[in-house]
């Protein structure tokens, strides 16, 4: 019997083997030839794709248009199925694919209108862009054309379909999403309601601390005197009250009451919103709540001019912090012909380097964080046709979308849009509706009538023209003639070139409105906060070689607290700004190297803030408490992977806010808020500093806490939670134990069988604030899902020692060696080589394809 049942197991492991290696097999035809000569259409010339020794590609054309051609065949080849899924969800086309899970993401996506939005600036772009989209297109199509059934990346296997021909509203379509990625300012607006709610205005202005006056600023009051802004027409007007005081609009919120033993919390105007896009695939959650929660996103570029270099040339740096995904969000690439000669980071699906340098100039970006997004509350008539605006009912537009469900019918929505925007309410209140339905459970308490006003949704985008511009920038004028095109998302630039010269630019539509400050939704009948045009551009901050030879930005304010305009309320504390500042000063000449460094560095000014506050407020409560303090006491604030000191401040912060505010904010509020890091560190500062402060006290307790009580209480819960997860010898805790940069695969990270084969993880180091940044999500405790996905240093002497690097891999096919092998690179800050000569390209290449002219022949 027990022969028959070792026969019978060997049998079934043979079988086992058999179809592993036939899977294997299979999938293995999808990964794409990387040498050889393909005859295409489309082309005028040859093009060559040589990777390099990193698997990078460098596309060698006769003419710019062959190159974008070139870079859309190269983005298809690495990248189709990223690129299929970040289409669908600009066009709202998930379902097609994955069926009725998707169903409520679509809703939402084809209410907000990207696709509809991409269309209509497709049809209003300048016929030169239109000509160099198509190019970059038909490379896509030539790649699509080719491929099928087996030949396509696994996931279209799994998945049962594949792809449409591109066009070039998918190219628009995605970065419409890239922006709203990068533009999350409506959920503050609805996060000051909830809190004003609760807890009224003034109380709300202590938990939403303003960015301090004196606080540092990307430029200076030189830079503001040079700027040229006329005060009597900057139509801003500043609420004097800190958080925003109210609008001519808005009804003023009376202040609440402190109450003893408060029960549970009422639903809150955010979390009613959030639930709606809560469900579906968890990629399309991530960039659908983005920023909503958390102000992990942002970036770090700084650029020195000559004066502080060893090689008297100018230095360019850059890391942009975004979700983390497989693949990565970054492709690099390098695209010549003739005086058209650009590298750095480009994303799969458009036809541009979006980051990097050319022959001439360098430049790169981070987030302005500029307020662009407004909500309208909407009187609508009886039958909800029409809005009320100054006393005159308008009728709605009404746009049919019919979503496609895989094993479904159709389903078809009527988006209502106001003058506003459309009513994003009517896909939060229906998907809140379903959810509930399907999960058999109460449904949130329905919004009122929302409509949705962003820059980005506007038919006159051209940012796509403003990238392409800049491809081809020779100096600084073309530079900034190019970025007058630029729309959204808001970024600073900051700018070098070979000839010495360095400068910064706030570019993009920032809105001027008739009244208010956009902090709260505003009464959309009464007229009083409509947009009444733009900041102009030669009024945005800008630089040109300042006095000081350096120019930092990482999301800090961009100009001094006189600037007339309003840019924007919320601006993360400027610790990576100043980090960056103090490193820069403290070496004579520069060189590569040192920026290398900075980029690693994991220095918590946060820490250095912040702790000593604690530590005088804090009781311990026995021996693992006292540890604790200790080792709190001994540490230099490097927020490095193998510090048990990091790990336990992070925790003791991650605690601070719900014990301090959680307990007047309710648990749905509070969840909201404590992903907001710099507004809770200036509450803590401020709380700890007055003494026997309301915020320290428990109001569902009979006694009366002290802000010890508190301190101590968060520190106990920290340690609790650390000592879960990493045992009791805590000398021996590491904070990269817990803290892992998580990288989900793009649509199938929820499929638990797949997961291992597909996402990754890595152990790191840093926290929010260091410039080697290392963000926890405030939804996963610990898990770092905001990364510094590219880094570059440029060097702009003829050396061009230049550096880049992308988080994860080059390849978005699993079974290619190259889909991860920069994760460990990325961890230490170990860049690539940014080659841009034939010979050192050819030099150790992996791959020569040649694409030619179907009507030639190969040589």
């Amino acid at each position: 019997m027990s022969r028959f049942l070792l026969k019978a197991a060997a049998a079934v492991l043979a079988i086992v083997a058999i179809v592993g290696l036939a899977g294997y097999a299979y999938l293995r035809q999808s990964l794409p030839l990387v040498d050889g000569a393909i005859s295409l259409a489309g082309i005028a010339g040859p093009v060559d794709i040589i990777r390099d020794a990193d698997a990078i590609p460098h596309i060698f054309a006769t003419t710019k248009l062959d190159a974008l051609y070139g870079l859309g065949y190269a983005h298809a080849h690495d990248r189709l199925w990223q690129m299929e899924f970040q289409r669908r969800i600009g066009h709202g086309r998930l379902s097609e694919i994955f069926g009725e899970v998707t169903l409520s993401q679509d809703r939402f996506l084809r209410t907000v209108g990207f696709g509809r939005a991409a269309r209509a600036a497709w049809d209003r772009l300048p016929a030169d862009a239109r000509r160099q989209v198509d190019g970059y297109v038909a490379g896509i199509n030539a790649f699509v054309a080719a491929h099928h059934g087996s030949a396509l990346p696994p996931e279209f296997s799994l998945l049962r379909f594949e792809p449409e021909p591109w066009t070039g509203p998918d190219v628009i379509a995605w970065v419409k999403m890239m922006a709203w990625d990068l533009s999350a300012n409506y959920s503050l607006e609805l996060m000051r309601q909830d809190m004003a709610s609760r807890v009224g205005r003034d109380r709300m202005a202590e938990l939403l601390p303003p960015y301090p006056a004196d606080g540092l600023s990307i430029l200076t009051e030189r830079d503001l005197e040079r700027t040229e802004v006329s005060c009597c027409e900057a139509q801003t007007r500043r609420s004097a009250a800190p958080g925003g005081g109210p609008r001519r609009s808005e009804k003023p919120l009376g202040p609440a009451t402190r109450r003893k033993n408060w029960g549970s919390a009422p639903d809150s105007a955010l979390s009613v919103f959030l639930s709606g896009l809560s469900a579906g695939e968890p990629r399309v959650r991530a960039l659908l709540v983005g920023g909503a929660t958390t102000e992990a996103l942002g970036s770090n570029n700084w650029v020195v001019d000559g004066t502080l270099t060893a090689t008297g040339r100018p230095l360019l740096a850059n890391d942009p912090h975004l979700g983390t995904h497989v693949p990565s969000l970054w492709y690099l690439a390098h695209m010549t012909a003739g005086d058209f000669d650009v590298i750095g980071a480009t994303l799969p699906g458009a036809p541009a380097v979006a980051i990097g340098r050319n022959r001439f100039i360098a430049w790169g970006e981070s987030n302005v964080a500029a307020d662009v997004e407004d909500l309208y509350l909407e009187h609508l008539d009886q039958g909800g046709k029409s809005a009320e605006f100054r006393g005159v009912q308008e009728p709605l537009r009404i746009v049919t979308e019919t979503i496609g469900v895989k094993g479904g019918a159709p389903v078809t929505i009527d988006v209502r849009l106001s003058r506003h925007g459309p009513l994003v309410s009517d896909a939060i209140n229906a998907n809140n509706a379903y959810g509930a339905e399907a999960k058999k459970g109460p449904k949130p308490a329905p919004l009122e009538p929302l409509a949705f006003r962003w820059t980005a949704l506007d038919d006159d985008d051209r940012t796509i023209v403003a990238f392409l511009g800049l491809n081809e920038a020779r100096n600084w004028s073309e530079f900034t003639a190019a970025l007058r095109e630029f729309v959204a998302p808001a970024q600073n630039f900051v700018y070098a070139d070979v000839d010495g010269h360095i400068g910064y630019y706030a570019a993009g539509r920032v809105p001027i409105r008739a009244d208010g400050d956009g902090s709260l939704p505003a009464e959309g009948w009464t007229g009083h906060a409509e947009w009444t045009g733009w900041i102009p551009f030669d009024e945005l901050p800008h630089t040109y070689d300042p006095p000081e030879h350096f120019i930092v930005t990482a999301n800090n304010r961009p100009m001094p607290s006189r600037y007339p305009h309003l840019i924007a309320l919320e601006y993360p504390e400027p610790y990576r700004a100043q980090r960056i500042t103090d490193l820069i000063g403290r070496r004579a000449k520069l060189t590569v190297d040192d920026f290398q460094a900075i980029q690693a560095d994991t220095l918590s000014l946060h820490a250095q803030a912040l702790l000593p506050s604690l530590l005088r407020h804090v009781r311990p409560q026995g021996a693992a408490h006292e540890q604790a303090v200790e080792l709190l006491h001994q540490w230099n604030f490097d927020a490095r992977g193998d510090s048990a000191a990091s790990a336990i401040f992070q925790a003791w912060f991650l605690r601070l806010a719900p014990t301090l505010a959680g307990d007047e904010l309710g648990p749905l509020v509070s969840e909201n808020y404590e992903g907001r890091f710099s507004y809770i560190t200036r509450f803590v500062v401020n709380t700890l500093t007055r003494a026997d402060s309301q915020w320290c006290d428990d109001v569902r307790t009979a006694g009366r806490e002290t802000c010890e009580d508190a301190v101590t209480a968060a520190l106990q819960d920290g340690v609790a939670r650390l000592t879960r997860q990493l045992g009791e010898d805590m000398p021996r805790w590491r904070w990269d134990a817990v803290h892992r940069a998580v990288f989900p695969h793009q649509g199938l990270d929820a499929v638990g069988l797949l997961r291992p084969l597909l996402s990754r993880s890595v152990p790191n180091g840093g926290d929010w604030s260091t410039v080697n940044v290392g963000p926890v999500a405030a939804d996963h405790p610990f898990e770092q899902r905001s990364v510094p996905g590219y880094r570059q240093i440029v060097d702009l002497s003829p050396a061009n020692d230049s550096r880049f690097l992308d988080a994860v891999g080059q390849s978005g096919h699993f079974l290619s060696r190259h889909y991860d092998d920069f994760l460990q690179d990325w961890r230490e800050v170990r860049h690539r080589r940014m080659r841009m000569e034939r010979a050192d390209v050819e030099r150790g290449a992996i791959g020569h394809l040649r694409l030619m002219p179907r009507e030639a022949k190969s040589e």
